[in-house]
């Protein structure tokens, strides 16, 4: 693997197989995130977007908890927070990211911790870890794509529930609920992890963003728009190079060689 503009706080290596690792390395501080930690997984994002070579990503932390949220030592003295950047908290969690992001959830994930697992397209958590969206007991909300997510992605009631009460819930609990794809002992995580990003690594690259992108939108359009939206995507791609080549090594019965174009 070759570093990937990664820091002290940020550990990020690209594989030769196009698979992007980031890891949060502030394990003295539960990984939580101060505004340098944030610019610098802003600045591997935004150089993953335009890199070809990166097909897929991880994004995991150092040690027994994946992310605690931001660092509150690092407030500033109005009590402005000094983590969000162009694509809120990380770098993350409001990005439509057009390559594959999974969560390796190594741990407990609260706050905007929370938020990055939940802004990932598939999230493989530890059987010890625990999530909660914590903010309301300080006096803020999960602003930076929690409560959207929540509010989307799960029934309203136990959304509302859970963000009302900032109570953490069990790996187990948030699977039910649909917040999560995996629950695997520890020291499986990353195993898991890897095994579902080789597995969408055999897939064509432009399939797999306007997959994201068609998914993304389609619950922020009437279904009408959303199908023609679909088939709009469909007749791009088909007329692809990959979308010439998949086809046709389906055919020859040989495994297809994406171009991402």
């Amino acid at each position: 693997m070759a570093d990937y503009y990664g820091t002290d706080t940020v550990v990020s290596d690209l594989r030769e197989d196009g698979l992007l690792i980031i890891r949060i390395n502030r394990p003295e501080v539960a990984n939580a995130l101060n505004g340098v930690t944030s610019d610098a997984m802003e600045t591997i994002m935004n150089h993953a977007e335009k890199d070809k070579a990166v097909r897929a990503i991880i994004v995991t932390g150092t040690g027994k908890v994946f992310c605690a949220g931001e660092d509150l030592s690092e407030l500033s003295a109005g009590g402005e927070c000094q983590t969000v950047t162009e694509h809120g908290f990380g770098g993350l969690t409001a990005r439509l990211c057009s390559k594959p992001v999974i969560c390796a959830c190594n741990g407990s994930a609260a706050g905007g911790g929370m938020e990055i697992a939940m802004s990932c397209d598939i999230v493989v958590a530890s059987d010890r870890a625990k999530f909660g969206f914590t903010e309301v007991g300080l006096g803020i909300i999960a602003s930076t794509g929690g409560l959207v997510r929540m509010a989307r992605d799960i029934n309203r009631k136990d959304a509302m529930e859970l963000l009302l009460t900032g109570r953490r819930i069990k790996a187990d609990k948030a699977k039910e609920l649909g917040m999560i794809n995996y629950v695997v002992p520890a020291e499986e995580v990353m195993p898991k992890a890897i095994e579902l990003a080789e597995e969408i690594l055999k897939n064509a690259p432009l399939a797999l963003k306007w997959t994201k992108y068609v998914v993304h939108a389609a619950d922020q359009m009437s279904e009408e728009d959303a199908m023609r939206y679909s088939d709009a995507a469909y007749r791009f791609l088909e007329k692809t190079e990959d979308g010439i080549e998949g086809p046709k090594a389906f055919v020859e019965k040989r495994d297809p060689v994406w171009q991402g174009r």
